[in-house]
Order: structure tokens, then C-alpha cells, then sequence
């Protein structure tokens, strides 16, 4: 399954490299990691966030969804706060298949727990300039703030560096924020992202075409958090107006993600 996802969108990016859309810099794009590669990064991930399905996994998973229910200062529909996580595997699919490109800022929108943001940076040290994650659930981001410290403690054992040669990219931060009310922080994080991913399959459950209004709004042209021309963006089971807020539609593709089963659809966005 995960081959045949590659293969499709790996032709996408060809044909969008053919008609121009991909810039010089594809001359540094990193190379498709490996699955010995991504096993030796999941190791270290289950060390701090738990193996899958084990007691640690699920009672992490269980109080993340608890969190910010009752905190009417967020604003936030209830439907935009069931926690869910895309998985090492289909986050390395997605990315290799869009590439990284030397010097990429990489963000999770979203970020819950930070793993996806210290997974990506595990996985592309070399060429990720920066890896960030901003949630807006104030108890998720204190709580992904520990799990960043006890893996930095993890990959600074001696048994998890000859085990991994694993290192994170140079600037690997989580921060609290909401990119519809951004500060001016915020506002630089989003200006400075060339490579974002949403996982918007709970924000966009209710909702009818899945789609992402106020996202696409915040994100587009003269949106409150912004990205830059040529930003890529990668949402999961959900739509950007992307007409009306200054994204080029570039394509989707059909993943297997754990909690989304049988699959999700991933789309593909550039900014203007």
C-alpha cells in the first residue's frame, strides 16, 4: 500500500517538475528515506511516546483527548479538539513524495504531542532548517514540551547513539498559539514555512466537503498567518478554498493512516 501511494504521488511530482513548478532547488531535494530508516527514528519516537497500542500509548492518546474540553478561552468547536496522530509511516510518505528541499521549514499544524515534529526532524536532519509544531491546547503543549526534553535526553544516550546515529535538525520548537488569533510570533513562524502539513481529519469531520474555511482563509492571501509564495501545504481529509484564498491545487493521494482506517486523502497545495 504504502509503494503504490509513493509511486502515485512521486508521478505527480514529476509531472508538476516538468511543467516548471518545482524550483531549482530539486537539485537538493533529499533522498526517499529508507525503512531501516525509519524504523531506527521509531524506535527512539516509542522510547518517549510509547509502542503502539501498548498501555503508555493508549493512556497518552486517552488524556490528550480530554484536554481543553472544558476551556471556553480557546473558542475552539469541540469537533477541532478530538485529538488524532498520522504515524511516522504516512508522514515520511507524504514528504518524500512532496520532498524536502535543503533549508526547508517544516510545520505541523496542529502539532498535539510534537511527534510529528520530532519525527521529521529525526528523519531529514540534513536538510530541514527548522522543524515546528504549534497547538493550541495549552495542556498538549506543556505536555509535548516534556516529551521533546525526555527525547533529547533519549538520543543523548550512549545506547541511542550507536544504535540510531539519529540526530534532530538544528532548530527543532513546539510553541502555543492559535493561527486564527497569531501574535507577531506566530505571524513569523507562518511567514518563514516552506513545508506545512495539517492533520485536519477531526477539525474536518462535521463539516460538509470537508471543508477548511477558516484555514484556508488564515493560511492564503492576506490571511492572519500567511504563508509565503511557493509554501507548500499538505492537508489531511480536508479541502482548502484554494481559488479564493491563493493556493494552486496540485493533486491527492489515498493513505493508510491508524486512525482514520481504511485510509485518508492527503492533498497537496502550493501558495501563490
Amino acid at each position: 500500500m504504502i509503494i503504490s501511494v509513493r509511486v502515485i504521488f512521486l508521478s505527480i511530482i514529476a509531472l508538476l517538475s516538468f511543467l516548471g513548478f518545482v524550483s531549482s532547488f530539486s537539485t537538493q531535494i533529499a533522498p526517499e528515506t529508507t525503512a531501516i530508516q525509519r524504523q531506527r527514528v521509531k524506535k527512539v519516537l516509542d522510547e518517549v511516546y510509547g509502542t503502539d497500542n501498548s498501555d503508555q500509548w493508549n493512556q497518552r492518546r486517552s488524556e490528550a483527548r480530554s484536554f481543553g474540553k472544558e476551556d471556553e478561552s480557546l473558542n475552539i468547536p469541540q469537533h477541532e479538539l478530538v485529538y488524532g496522530e498520522l504515524g511516522l509511516d504516512a508522514l515520511a510518505t507524504i514528504i518524500d513524495a512532496v520532498g524536502v528541499r535543503k533549508g526547508d521549514h517544516f510545520l505541523d499544524i496542529g502539532a498535539g504531542d510534537g511527534i510529528l515534529v520530532t519525527g521529521a526532524s529525526m528523519l531529514y536532519p540534513e536538510f530541514l532548517e527548522a522543524s515546528v509544531g504549534v497547538e493550541i491546547v495549552p495542556d498538549l503543549y506543556e505536555r509535548s514540551l516534556d516529551f521533546q526534553s525526555r527525547l533529547e535526553g533519549a538520543l543523548g544516550t550512549e545506547e541511542s547513539e550507536q544504535d540510531t546515529n539519529i540526530r534532530l535538525c538544528p532548530q527543532t520548537s513546539l510553541r502555543l498559539g492559535n493561527c486564527y488569533e497569531p501574535d507577531d510570533e506566530l505571524k513569523e513562524i507562518f511567514a518563514k514555512t516552506t513545508l506545512a502539513v495539517c492533520f485536519a481529519t477531526t477539525w474536518s469531520h462535521d463539516i460538509p466537503g470537508r471543508k477548511l474555511e477558516n484555514l484556508s482563509k488564515a493560511l492564503g492571501s492576506n490571511g492572519g498567518s500567511e504563508l509565503p509564495s511557493g509554501a507548500r501545504l499538505v492537508t489531511i481529509d480536508g479541502v482548502l478554498d484554494h481559488e479564493r484564498d491563493g493556493f494552486e491545487f496540485e493533486g491527492e493521494l489515498k493513505l493508510y493512516c491508524p486512525d482514520t482506517a481504511p485510509f485518508s486523502i492527503a492533498r497537496l497545495y502550493t501558495k501563490k
